[in-house]
């Protein structure tokens, strides 16, 4: 089997990317925007700040991001009786 490389990407677009797969997963997406990104974003953008590399693969940027002090995932609970919450739920266990 041929391993296909993967793609090196610009760390702006990473943090979008981790954003999008992580965060709006995390507990810490519903506080307000303003203790949100100074909690996290702002964190993340540090980081960016002090690599010293324009672009890197997600598993890399991914495993910085997870090993930093700030960003301790705490996943939140869905409602069952939010049918938006309902509709997630059944779609996360493929029902």
């Amino acid at each position: 089997m041929i391993k296909k490389e993967r793609l090196k990407w610009p760390l702006q677009r990473l943090k979008g990317m981790y954003f999008a797969m992580h965060c709006w997963k995390c507990k810490k997406f519903e506080l307000p925007k303003e203790e949100y990104e100074r909690r996290c974003e702002e964190n993340i953008q540090k980081i960016i700040g002090r690599l010293k590399t324009k672009e890197m693969k997600f598993k890399e940027f991914n495993e910085i991001i997870k090993n930093s002090v700030f960003c301790k995932f705490e996943k939140r609970e869905f409602d069952d009786n939010c049918p938006i919450c309902k509709k997630l739920g059944s779609l996360r266990r493929g029902i």
